[in-house]
């Protein structure tokens, strides 16, 4: 009888020990799946950033030149295979997804940008876009 109680008590212990490592199998996973979240919105962020001072530079290159000043640029489809908008109103440019706002400061243009291919240009002083 006391042999049996021993195989018992092993069983007992080894279900236990079996339960406490699965719970912090799944407190690792979900700590982990966290940071991977984190991680994919600091990317998106950064490239909503990098999008945005990409047309900064385009049109502040464009104020800067000569009138008949004219250049094509592309924009991506998808910011982290993620739809994002673009809008400027009052000098600020927004580039935006679900997750993710950027707002900066552009100078002065005309028209409105999109997704692909843009054209910019200026003519009598003015940067128009599209």
């Amino acid at each position: 009888m006391r042999f049996s109680f021993k195989k018992s008590q092993i069983a007992v212990e080894f279900m236990l020990l079996s339960g406490v490592a699965l719970i912090a199998a799944i407190v690792f996973v979900s700590i982990s799946l966290d940071q991977i979240k984190g991680l994919y919105a600091a990317k998106e962020s950064l490239l909503a950033k990098d999008i945005a001072l990409k047309i900064q530079s385009e049109v502040s290159i464009a104020s800067n030149a000569e009138d008949g000043y004219s250049r094509n640029f592309e924009l991506p489809e998808k910011i982290n295979n993620k739809d994002y908008n673009i809008s400027i109103r009052n000098n600020t440019l927004a580039v935006w997804t679900s997750a993710t706002p950027y707002f900066i400061g552009i100078l002065d243009a005309e028209g409105d940008l999109e997704k692909g291919s843009n054209a910019i240009r200026k003519t009598n002083g003015v940067v128009y876009i599209n």
